[in-house]
């Protein structure tokens, strides 16, 4: 029976399929051990949330795919569940989002795909960002993740290189194979000023082998900068790296050079 209303009730685990609409795709199994051993020892301590499909008694999983993996292999049988009244599919990507995003960090890719959904229907980064409750770069950035090469977004997801990296040579070095080269020798390198010089490099000189790209930018000597931030700032710093996974020289080192760039010191 469809309601109007939101309902809490406990659900055969075999009446829910994991839908379309949950946006973790990437590597929603990861430490699931753990979570499975803590289900047999305390159960689900918070439901998931669920659709009803047009088959009778039969649900769409939207947030909670975690806890609904773990408690298959814990042998639960039921499982709470918070049944939302029917909802279109912005709106439900939007709640899968907005759930998983406060939770276990969705991955870039997963990220990705939902905002690039969302631009399809909204037609608008302002709205995109309004509704997902991110800024509008954050948006702008998630679309531009898009076209990073297969390659590199899966040094991303294996921790081999920042997304902050990966969308710099996806946006400076058009040629994939080269972008893939780069991104390989850019993991090697310890600091972000380095892999950022390195990048800078490659693309100025699209002639060059990658090891040739390497050997000028060492060449290139940094000038240090110590820069002491206020305790907002240094909030704000610690969000930022979490969100795009570089550290913070390179946000620092990216937010001097658009200052600089703006006022016409680079060109």
């Amino acid at each position: 029976m469809s309601s109007d209303r939101s309902e809490l009730l406990y659900l055969p685990l075999d009446h829910i399929q994991v839908s379309k609409f949950n946006v973790r795709h990437t590597n929603p199994e990861e430490g699931i051990e753990d979570l499975a051993e803590s289900i047999r020892t305390i159960g689900v301590q918070q439901p998931v949330v669920v659709l009803r499909t047009p088959e009778e008694g039969r649900y769409d999983l939207i947030v909670g795919q975690r806890r609904y993996l773990a408690s298959k292999i814990a042998g639960v049988k039921e499982i709470p569940a918070l049944v939302l009244p029917e909802k279109s599919r912005k709106e439900a990507l939007i709640i899968s989002f907005s759930e998983n995003i406060h939770r276990l960090d969705l991955e870039y890719r997963d990220k990705m795909q939902v905002t690039m959904e969302l631009m399809n229907e909204l037609q608008s980064v302002e709205a995109v960002a309004k509704h997902l409750g991110v800024s509008i770069q954050t948006v702008r950035n998630y679309l531009g993740y898009a076209g990073v090469p297969e390659q590199i977004k899966q040094m991303v997801e294996q921790g081999q290189l920042g997304a902050t990296t990966a969308l710099r040579i996806a946006w400076r070095i058009p040629d994939e194979d080269q972008a893939v080269k780069v991104a390989q020798k850019a993991r090697e390198l310890p600091r972000a000023a380095q892999r950022k010089q390195l990048i800078d490099v490659a693309a100025e000189h699209p002639e060059a082998s990658v090891q040739r790209a390497a050997v000028i930018a060492k060449q290139q000597e940094f000038r240090k900068v110590e820069v002491h931030v206020t305790d907002r700032l240094s909030v704000a710093l610690d969000a930022a790296c979490r969100e795009y996974r570089a550290s913070p020289d390179h946000i620092a080192l990216d937010a001097l050079e658009e200052w600089l760039t703006k006022r016409g010191f680079i060109e």
